[in-house]
């Protein structure tokens, strides 16, 4: 048996070891709820997850929960690939409860990366599929964006998709208030493409802006001055614009070009050139701010084409120029190492994978092999536990037999010393005068013991040599236990109460070393 236990501990093991590659599986799948609660606690933990060691149903999850950690964090998704492991490996899943994400996902990267009708395919499948599966949230999102794109070409559907999106984000459990102010803007936006006023647009702006000062972020609500400042501007309502800008500058955390950028505008549209520039000026470009640097360069170049100034906007000119190299240049090598890095994780990967694998059927295999050994193991057991088991059984039957011989012997004996000693007699003087006594002679207890002697396995004999502080007055007593009298019985014979019998009892199960057993004295006796 202990070869048997060795095999099914081993085979246990080779089973766990087959079973670990889910477990890098189910810590992704543990961080997906952090995703949306706290976006840099789910980067970090998967930071710390081994993409080498991940299967690629695995790498597809570990890629999607990274992406839409980013893009809670506030990361644009303008890399794909590492999302594109997700996108193919749900795109022919759509029954899959992660598609309409991966789809979702997809089509933000096509957005940034100016692919629109893609971008737009990937929304409208995410819509159709989060509908089936009833997931409202990533519905409206998927409309959100849909919304976006189209609100140009067709503003009349993108209107119908951004209110479409506030009924089906009001439906989502504990929805934040954050989503509900974005959605709002869209819809401004999209009502002042659709009628060609944006009276109807700036409404819903100022409604989305008491929901933003609720929310007390200061982000939501810079952007939502943003918003309020480019609709006033559509109206041609300067001051409002500027008023708006100044309150996107001074909610925005500093330094922040792109407010800075918006209130320089707003100066630039109210004719306030000297402040247009000294905003501008106030900020000096770094590298991590590159991608603005174009922008504010262009608007000082505007500003200086207003103040007839030709030598200072071709400067600035140039200076767009050289920006938008750096730009472009940066992105390109920025990439162009992600990549390279990519491609070195998925060669490890796929190398860890064959490896894997190879693993996997050794221990397939093994598992098999196992399992044979096992089940012959557990038939050839089966075989002599079924030969045991009639074995014991026999010895069953024996000793049952011999036990009802002993009891036959014992209750022979029993009659035979009723008989002896005259009890019929005596009890039946008991019955008329219950304290006589039973007088037994030492020649009765010596054919007693003789007799338990004889007939019950040396009973008196093995309980002396045994239990040597038992004394002969025990003994005797112990004689009258073994024949099973009733304590009635004992007491008259001993000439005591029967009361006292038990107490003998209490006393002597010391000397039989039972003192801190459970087990009764007299059943003891009985089966001694």
């Amino acid at each position: 048996m202990e070869h048997l236990y060795k095999i099914i501990i081993g085979t246990i093991l080779l089973i766990s070891l087959a079973a670990c590659g889910d477990k890098q599986g189910k810590q992704i799948s543990a961080i997906i709820p952090l995703v949306e609660s706290n976006p840099d606690s789910a980067l970090k933990a998967l930071s710390k997850i081994d993409q080498i060691r991940l299967s690629d149903k695995d790498m597809a999850l570990y890629a999607l929960v990274y992406t839409m950690a980013q893009d809670k964090s506030g990361i644009d998704v303008d890399n794909d690939s590492l999302l594109r492991y997700a996108y193919n490996w749900y795109k022919d899943k759509p029954s899959d409860s992660l598609y309409a994400k991966g789809e979702y996902y997809m089509g933000r990267y096509y957005v940034v990366s100016d692919s629109s009708e893609k971008a737009l395919k990937c929304f409208n499948n995410s819509v159709n599929a989060a509908k089936k599966q009833g997931d409202n949230y990533t519905q409206s999102m998927g409309l959100f964006q849909a919304s976006r794109i189209i609100r140009e070409y067709n503003p009349k559907l993108a209107l119908r998709y951004a209110k479409e999106t506030i009924a089906l984000y009001n439906n989502v459990k504990n929805g934040s208030k954050t989503n509900k102010v974005y959605a709002l803007l869209n819809l401004a936006e999209c009502q002042a493409y659709y009628d060609d006023s944006v009276n109807n647009g700036l409404t819903t702006a100022k409604q989305a802006l008491k929901l933003a000062l609720r929310t007390k972020d200061s982000i939501v609500i810079a952007n939502t001055y943003q918003d309020l400042s480019v609709l006033y501007s559509m109206r041609d309502e300067g001051d409002s614009a500027l008023q708006a800008a100044k309150c996107v500058f001074s909610y925005s955390k500093h330094p922040d070009i792109s407010a800075v950028i918006s209130l320089a505008q707003a100066f630039y549209d109210t004719d306030s050139l000297k402040q247009a520039k000294e905003v501008l000026n106030s900020f000096k470009e770094k590298d991590p701010e590159r991608k603005y640097a174009a922008a504010k360069f262009s608007l000082l170049r505007l500003i200086s084409a207003k103040e007839h100034d030709v030598k200072q906007t071709s400067r600035y000119a140039d200076s767009v120029e050289v920006y938008q190299e750096k730009e472009i240049e940066s992105i390109s090598e920025t990439k162009n190492r992600y990549y390279a890095a990519m491609l070195q994780k998925e060669e490890l990967r796929k190398k860890f994978q064959n490896e894997s694998q190879m693993k996997t059927v050794l221990i397939i295999v093994g598992i098999c092999f196992s399992v044979l050994t096992i089940a012959s193991i557990l038939y050839i057991t089966w075989l002599k536990q079924k030969h045991t088991q009639i074995i014991h059984q026999e010895k069953q039957h024996l000793q049952q037999l011999e036990l009802e011989h002993k009891e036959q012997q014992i209750t022979t004996m029993r009659e035979f010393m009723m008989k002896k000693i005259n009890i019929i007699q005596k009890l039946t003087s008991i019955q008329s005068n219950k304290n006589k006594h039973v007088l037994l002679s030492d020649s009765d207890w010596e054919e007693l013991g003789a007799f338990l002697n004889s007939s019950d396995n040396e009973f008196v004999v093995r309980l002396t040599n045994e239990f040597p502080l038992l004394t002969k007055k025990d003994i005797r007593f112990l004689m009258l236990i073994r024949i099973r009298l009733p304590y009635q019985i004992i007491a008259q014979i001993l000439n005591i109460e029967p009361k006292s019998v038990r107490q003998r009892l209490f006393l002597i199960k010391a000397k039989l070393g039972l003192k801190s057993n459970q087990q009764s004295t007299k059943k003891f006796i009985e089966d001694y």
